[in-house]
């Protein structure tokens, strides 16, 4: 992988494209396992597999946009996928709090549901900072925080990337794993030299 391809905007609206369509059929695979339970059909688990075929869906129009160029100055690349990080957050515990207090009980739910939504609203704040347009010592902080959030992220793809071949699955869902593993690390890599751009850089105070 070298510099121009992870700086190429292309390459992330690709990486994005392949990303939902990977997390759509996860997310539709689960809910046909969910609707055909030998134990009957578990509303809430049918439920709670609405918020990732949304997280999809949201990931494959950031990817065409992206590619199409609807999107193409690399901070706002930047905002909006932190952007969909903080919605992540949000969407995916609402959809999943049914399901999560009929497993751990009220308590548990409703604790995770209140955090999550917590540190989803902080991270939209965040996304909302990155491309204001205004340079302060906040951005400075932001600019930091990401560059070691997507180093751990790149890292931890590595290490995922060499777990992979460990796994005791068909080869067919090593493969799937093997792709979306490849995938995310492109994403990530594509964000972490993204930081370093020049105009994000002044963007970000930097």
């Amino acid at each position: 992988m070298n510099m121009s391809f992870l700086d190429d905007n292309k390459t992330a609206g690709i990486a994005f494209i392949i990303l939902g369509v990977l997390q759509l059929i996860a997310a539709l695979a689960t809910l046909v396992g969910a609707v055909t339970a030998k134990d009957g059909i578990v509303i809430s688990a049918v439920v709670a597999c609405l918020g990732p075929i949304i997280m999809a869906v949201l990931y494959f129009r950031f990817g065409v946009s992206i590619k199409n160029g609807s999107i193409s100055k690399k901070i706002d690349i930047l905002a909006y996928f932190v952007r969909l990080a903080g919605l992540s957050q949000i969407i995916l515990s609402v959809f999943s709090f049914w399901h999560n207090w009929e497993l751990e009980g009220g308590v548990a739910a409703v604790g995770g549901l209140v955090i999550s939504i917590i540190i989803g609203l902080i991270i939209l704040f965040i996304a909302g900072r990155i491309n204001d347009g205004k340079q302060d010592t906040g951005d400075k902080i932001i600019w930091i925080i990401l560059v070691v959030l997507f180093v751990i992220a790149v890292i931890g793809n590595l290490l995922s990337l060499v777990g992979v071949f460990a796994l005791d699955v068909s080869l067919f869902d090593k493969v799937i794993s093997l792709i979306t593993v490849v995938v995310n690390l492109i994403i990530n890599l594509f964000m972490l030299v993204l930081l370093f751009n020049s105009d994000v850089k002044r963007e970000m105070n930097m």
